[in-house]
């Protein structure tokens, strides 16, 4: 079955967070220095976007966010908890 263009979208969005916390966790574990620390936080940061947009469009739909915004805002809160004692 096909998926809809708002459920391929929702998604991806909800998929999003990955790739930023894996682009902070290249930089301060494979990059180093100040710099890449700095960017590795700032990465990190940006990734609540995609799941912060998708958690107000779930409130504005009335839906449930379902397994991926349930791994999604894991997936931030257990890095940001590893990050933080790494590089904090």
């Amino acid at each position: 079955m096909k998926k809809t263009w708002e459920q391929a979208v929702s998604d991806n969005l909800w998929a999003a967070p990955a790739v930023f916390v894996t682009v902070a966790f290249v930089c301060f574990n494979f990059v180093g220095g100040e710099t890449a620390h700095r960017v590795g936080w700032i990465s990190y940061a940006c990734g609540w976007a995609p799941a912060l947009v998708m958690l107000g469009w779930c409130g504005l739909k009335r839906r449930a966010i379902g397994v991926g915004g349930v791994v999604s805002f894991s997936l931030l809160g257990i890095f940001a908890l590893l990050f933080w004692l790494n590089h904090g």
